[in-house]
């Protein structure tokens, strides 16, 4: 199987991952486009795209917690900017 982009939706939003499956391990590998830092496996294709879906929204979690924020596909921003970042036009 070659690399397929999958969108992924979470309680935070969609996300896209590339699946692939690696022959010689039996295992599907996911790694994220969106957030190339989420990479993760399940041993089927329906196994990989939930642990996708729960490394995205522990990704997202983690986030969050250090005052970051994400946006996801559809553009939908997830986390609060901080106040010194905020920008009043009148």
């Amino acid at each position: 199987m070659n690399k397929q982009a999958f969108t992924i939706k979470t309680k935070d939003g969609n996300f896209k991952v590339a699946i692939w499956l690696d022959k010689k391990d039996r295992v599907y590998l996911v790694k994220g486009i969106t957030l190339p830092d989420v990479v993760t496996f399940g041993h089927s294709l329906a196994d990989a795209k939930k642990m996708a879906r729960e490394a995205i929204e522990l990704f997202c979690e983690c986030a969050i917690d250090d005052k970051k924020i994400v946006i996801d596909e559809l553009r939908k921003v997830i986390g609060v900017f901080p106040k010194s970042h905020i920008i009043n036009i009148a």
